[in-house]
């Protein structure tokens, strides 16, 4: 390599040359079977479905917790029937199973 440093320059351009044109030739008459279009994958599609399922949770705790404080306005007002003590408890029971994910 010392002795002859053009030979070598001429060797490695010849290489690099020739490598550069298979990987053209490779890329048009070989080209990869891949799809060009813009697939979501399942991954975020299926987040997307928990997501949405999360948000309706979310809004159902919020209208349980909603008319629990409208009990509770109704309590400090006056005496609770027998139906309202009944309504907070499954109330409270359906808060507690949005809570825990069951």
């Amino acid at each position: 390599m010392i002795k002859h440093p053009k030979k070598v320059y001429g060797y490695v351009m010849l290489l690099l040359t020739l490598s550069f044109g298979l990987i053209f030739i490779q890329y048009f008459y070989f080209t990869p079977k891949i799809s060009t279009k813009n697939n979501i994958p399942n991954i975020y599609s299926e987040s997307d479905q928990v997501k949405a399922k999360m948000d309706e949770t979310e809004k159902k705790m919020e209208s349980v917790v909603k008319e629990l404080q409208l009990l509770k306005t109704k309590r400090e007002k006056g005496p609770l029937t027998k139906n309202d003590s009944l309504r907070i408890e499954y109330l409270f029971n359906q808060y507690q199973t949005f809570k825990n994910g069951h």
